[in-house]
């Protein structure tokens, strides 16, 4: 049933879980919603409250799939909206990420190449891109400087609690 909610096969889930691959940003935005709660939640990093704060310094840092990442939201189920800060490195591998919701890019630092669909988009410090996350989708570093970038997608409304899977243990 996560497979199907989140539309990661389940074998893809098993490694995640036995701690085999570690998960894109997508995939978290996808776990973290099918189970009623935010990213920063999936990974301990809050404690929510009507409000989430989180100073640059002490931001807990986790290393992923698409390299070092940050949680900047948090305010769990009854929020659409989250958002990380990613660092990109010009030796991670393409990958290309298909979900519910909208994602809005913005580059901090460095040069990135989105591709939306078929067209591939060149950003810079500055630049925001906004688009439909259903469209196949990917984010890479251009190279040269440190590569910074929020990442910040609305996601559907999480499914019914009666029909939450499990949440992690």
């Amino acid at each position: 049933m996560l497979a199907e909610w989140t539309g990661i096969s389940a074998a893809h889930l098993s490694r995640m879980e036995k701690g085999e691959r570690q998960p894109s940003i997508g995939s978290l935005f996808q776990l973290a919603r099918a189970y009623g709660i935010s990213v920063g939640a999936l990974l301990g990093d809050e404690h929510p409250r009507e409000h989430h704060v989180v100073r640059g310094a002490t931001a807990p840092v986790h290393e992923g799939l698409d390299g070092p990442y940050a949680t900047l939201s948090g305010l769990g189920p009854r929020s659409a909206l989250e958002a990380v800060r990613l660092e990109l490195t010009a030796d991670r591998l393409q990958r290309t990420a298909v979900h519910t919701g909208e994602e809005w890019v913005y580059v901090v630092s460095g040069g990135v190449v989105a591709r939306v669909g078929d067209e591939e988009i060149a950003l810079t410090a500055g630049d925001a891109l906004h688009f439909d996350a259903a469209a196949p989708h990917a984010l890479w570093s251009r190279g040269g400087p440190a590569t910074v970038v929020i990442v910040s997608v609305a996601l559907p409304p999480a499914r019914p609690a009666h029909g939450t899977p499990s949440a992690p243990g």
